[in-house]
């Protein structure tokens, strides 16, 4: 059998060496320049660029002498190096007078200039002015240009793409030996858009190439090393090639090639070589000092995180500030990030603008540092928003093509509806759905459904809540499965809305099609889909981070999955690193709840603020809910709080302010702020509702059956919501509006709580003690109380305590209950029904028993158990009297910040009782009694 043209060849081409093919299509070197070969001595140090000014401030007013100079300046202006920083405008400035310039290097320059417009570290690409400088450095012969004019045709960028163009491009400098071409055309081969090539063709093809490669490594041309390892990397070519690929990296490394310590970096980084944290870090530090912009800014970002290199902030932000110098815009954007407080830093929101700023001023940077600015100004960096400055910066992203800045626009004017009349939100957000933005839709929809921008119109609502669904928006998908519970039809609907957005690359898609396919709603169960879905949301990439916080939203509710706060907690936590600001909302919210660990409720605090600092109206309102010290710490004070909240254009804050204040004419302005602003959800009407309750006057009682009708309708037309059912239920029984259904009212507490809301189970208990549903019912009351009870709700242990002390054996069915609770481990529980044994209520009186139980109660933490079993062993009753246990009790309770035990301790510390005299520490036990009896007050 003959050997093809191309084995010829390179026998023709490189006779110092005989081709042995193994791996599909890797060719070994000869012994003597194997990877681990001594290259220092054939590799002399690569040239460094003498230049004799400045040129990145060179015009066309001074004379040039050297062209050569001049082109290698522009080289190191592209490029970036150790001694240069990247400067791409300066390069293309050199660029285009090189290329119109009659000298020997013309093409060079042509060939230069293209590659320069097609990167977009150098301002917009410009793919068919790229493509004019390529022919024309390819009609010098210049083969590089030819290969990259190649790759615009194979790709389709340019007016007049042709693939045969592009292959008789890549045989012509594949004719002329041209490694590039070699395997640019051998890629191609393997894609099958050729049709049917040979396996042993495309091989030829490979082994040219590394044979040319060889022969320039054998002369001493040491960038070889670099280029046979790209070749082997690349598993197309060269399966199973990567391990053989990192020897020739390595030893391009050695001879001082920082482009192979960053392809070792990021080959580390993929993980497709294991290696140590120290070996990465090691090359990405050499590739960095080395000069190369991305290894700096992969190196910041490693060392601003922590990941795979311990948590080094100072000299993260040197190695990313470098990278900004060398305009990689990413860097800065990663910079404002840390400043906002994403990454656990103090805020610091000027130093975060200024990057963001830099950022914008370099030729490259994308639409998103646009966005970035736009938010800044939005939630405003020295404390006052500047919504004009944010406007202005969302309209040069959309002019962009941003679609979604428009959609941002359009929700900044809604929040400022005194701002910017040249801009209509309504407008804005109808250009950006027609232009398929989903986002769009679904605010189209909240609009038509609940503003006061438009009339109500539940027709167009619904029209652009199915437009928003049908185009995959999760939030719109997700409100109409709630308003059709169990309807096949429409689970069947979301479900084809979800594969098609899926399959476009939506990552919360996929996270809400794989658990439709491991549930079987709306398709065919499918553990395998299921799990390909799961692993497409949480694959690296882009979206990442959303799909991350939406599968924590729905861990942490319990929605289609068990609900596992621990598991939530660590998606936030990889979304948060991710930079996803919505994430630090829900990680925030989440850990300021850790009473018992400090530690972490602080780090909750600085997930918040970061939050708010990238305007998130609702992190305002969770700072403003923040314990005490916590709240101080933040320099705001609650309210201050809400109001910053209300001025992001938050209607519950600005309902939440009107709720409190006490002067009228203060609370009718934030009451109107709230009603310019979209009231969509049940509570908030509800809530509105019974702020103008509140006030006196026929308007203010107008105003409020107004929205409580809204309620109604938002009730019965949506989802029947557990919290929204109890919430209207009980602002219908206190006649919030003129609302008298009583029995309705009940009906809707009802339904809630036989939904599970606990809350809503205890006030139906209260509420037939007292007779505020209705007809007071000791049974009914015992049934719901049980059932909140045995729901752990250990609030309502109290209350059928009470009930078991009624007279006759009418409440016999809460001792029960009670002990049932006790037995299941609820202090609470144990520490009623220990009473209960204790004093004889509604049982026979076992003092003994009734103090252990108070004794477990105590010992799992029950304040009021600690303060009883303190007042047994006072007494002696169902115990040894003994002063000392006593005091020892009342001082636990004390310690847990109970205000009365810290009353009784420092009595017991002034009398002596059960402990020594200590008029001190009994002085301090009073005032800081005082203190936090001033606080509860």
């Amino acid at each position: 059998m003959l050997r093809s043209a191309a084995t010829l060849c390179v026998m023709a081409l490189v006779g110092l060496m005989t081709p042995i093919a193994f791996a599909d299509a890797q060719v070994l070197p000869p012994r003597s320049l194997a990877p681990n070969s001594d290259f220092s001595r054939i590799c002399p140090p690569a040239p460094k660029p003498f230049l004799t000014r400045d040129w990145s401030k060179w015009d066309k007013s001074q004379p040039v002498i050297d062209p050569e100079e001049m082109y290698d300046a522009a080289l190191a202006y592209a490029e970036g190096s150790s001694t240069i920083n990247r400067d791409p405008v300066a390069a293309k400035r050199l660029l285009e007078d090189l290329a119109d310039r009659a000298w020997i290097g013309r093409g060079r320059a042509h060939f230069r200039l293209g590659k320069l417009l097609l990167d977009p570290v150098a301002g917009p690409v410009d793919p068919e002015r790229a493509a004019t400088h390529l022919a024309t450095a390819g009609s010098m012969l210049n083969m590089d240009a030819s290969v990259l004019l190649a790759e615009l045709h194979e790709q389709g960028r340019i007016r007049g793409a042709n693939l045969a163009e592009a292959e008789r491009l890549l045989r012509a400098a594949s004719t002329s030996g041209h490694v590039d071409g070699l395997i640019k055309l051998a890629q191609l081969q393997r894609s099958g858009r050729l049709g049917q090539v040979s396996q042993t063709a495309t091989a030829d093809l490979v082994n040219l190439a590394l044979q040319t490669l060889y022969g320039e490594l054998s002369r001493g041309k040491c960038s070889a090393l670099y280029r046979i390892g790209l070749i082997l990397s690349d598993d197309s070519l060269v399966p199973g090639g990567i391990q053989e690929a990192m020897r020739w990296f390595e030893a391009a490394a050695r001879q001082g090639d920082t482009k192979a310590d960053l392809a070792l970096a990021e080959i580390y980084l993929q993980e497709r070589v294991k290696a140590d944290p120290e070996i990465f870090i090691r090359h990405l530090e050499h590739a960095a000092q080395g000069g190369e912009p991305r290894a700096m800014s992969l190196l910041g970002e490693r060392l601003m995180l922590g990941d795979r290199a311990p948590k080094d902030v100072p000299r993260a932000i040197v190695w990313l500030e470098k990278a900004g110098l060398n305009a990689d815009s990413e860097a800065y954007k990663l910079l404002a990030r840390h400043y906002r407080g994403e990454f656990g830093a103090a805020q610091d929101l000027p130093k975060a603008l200024d990057a963001l700023t830099k950022a914008s001023k370099l030729p490259g940077h994308s639409t998103s540092i646009l966005v970035g600015l736009a938010r800044l100004h939005a939630i405003g960096v020295n404390g006052k928003p500047d919504v004009e400055a944010a406007l202005t910066f969302y309209r040069r992203a959309a002019d962009r093509g941003e679609i979604g800045a428009l959609t941002d626009m359009a929700k900044l004017l809604l929040s400022y509806p005194q701002a910017n009349r040249s801009e209509n939100p309504l407008r804005l957000l109808k250009e950006a759905a027609d232009r398929s933005h989903p986002e769009a839709m679904g605010v189209l929809a909240d609009l038509y459904a609940c503003s006061t921008l438009v009339a109500p119109d539940a027709a167009q609502a619904r029209a652009w809540l199915d437009r928003a669904a049908e185009s995959g928006h999760v939030r719109s998908i997700l409100v109409l499965a709630s308003q059709s519970g169990s309807d096949a039809a429409v689970a069947q609907k979301s479900a084809v809305a979800l594969q098609r957005a899926a399959e476009r690359g939506d990552r919360e898609s996929m996270v809400l099609l794989s658990q439709a396919y491991r549930s079987g709603q709306g398709v065919k169960q499918d553990d395998r889909a299921a799990d390909h879905w799961r692993d497409a949301a949480l694959a690296p990439g882009e979206g990442r981070s959303r799909a991350l916080l939406l599968l924590a939203r729905r861990t942490l509710n319990g929605d289609g999955v068990a609900r596992d706060e621990v598991a939530a907690k660590t998606f936030l936590e990889q979304s948060v690193q991710e930079g996803e600001v919505f994430s630090q909302l829900e990680l925030g919210r989440l850990l300021i709840t850790q009473r018992e660990q400090s530690a972490e409720m602080q780090r909750g605090l600085q997930f918040l603020q970061g939050a708010a600092a990238a305007g998130n109206a609702a992190a305002m309102l969770a700072l403003a809910d923040a314990p005490g010290d916590l709240l101080r710490s933040t320099g705001k004070t609650a309210q201050e709080w809400r109001r910053a909240a209300a001025e992001a254009g938050s209607a519950r804050a600005a309902i939440s302010l009107a709720s409190v204040e006490k002067n009228e004419g203060d609370a009718a302005r934030w009451l109107s702020r709230a009603e310019a602003l979209q009231v969509c959800t049940t509570k908030d009407m509800v809530d509105l509702a019974q702020a103008y309750h509140k006030g006196s006057g026929a308007a203010q009682s107008e105003r409020a059956r107004y929205w409580m009708g809204r309620a109604l309708n938002s009730i019965e037309a949506g989802s029947k919501d557990p919290a929204a059912l109890f919430q209207i239920g009980r602002a219908m029984i206190e006649g919030v509006g003129g609302a008298t259904n009583s029995e309705k009212a009940l009906g809707y507490i009802k339904l809630a709580a036989d939904a599970g809301r606990v809350d809503a189970m205890r006030y139906l208990g209260r509420g037939y003690v007292s007779g505020q549903v209705g007809e007071r019912s000791t049974q009914a009351a015992i049934e719901w109380l049980s059932k909140a009870l045995r729901s752990r709700d250990g609030s309502v242990a109290a209350d059928l305590s009470r009930l078991a002390a009624l007279p006759n054996g009418e409440g016999a069915e809460a001792i029960a209950v009670l002990k049932e609770g006790a037995e299941s481990g609820l202090a609470p529980a144990m520490r009623e029904y220990g009473r209960s044994l204790q004093l004889g209520l509604g049982v026979s009186a076992q003092p003994d028993v009734g103090a252990s139980w108070l004794r477990k109660a105590a010992e799992a933490g029950d304040t009021l158990a600690m303060k009883e079993l303190s007042r047994a062993y006072a007494s002696g009753y169902g115990v040894e009297l003994s002063a000392r246990d006593s005091t020892e009790w009342l001082q636990r309770a004390a310690k847990a910040g109970d205000a009365e035990a810290m009353y009784g301790l420092s009595l017991a510390m002034t009398l002596g009782f059960g402990t020594d005299v200590d008029a001190g520490a009994a002085q301090e036990w009073l005032k800081t009694a005082e203190g936090a009896t001033r606080k509860r007050d």
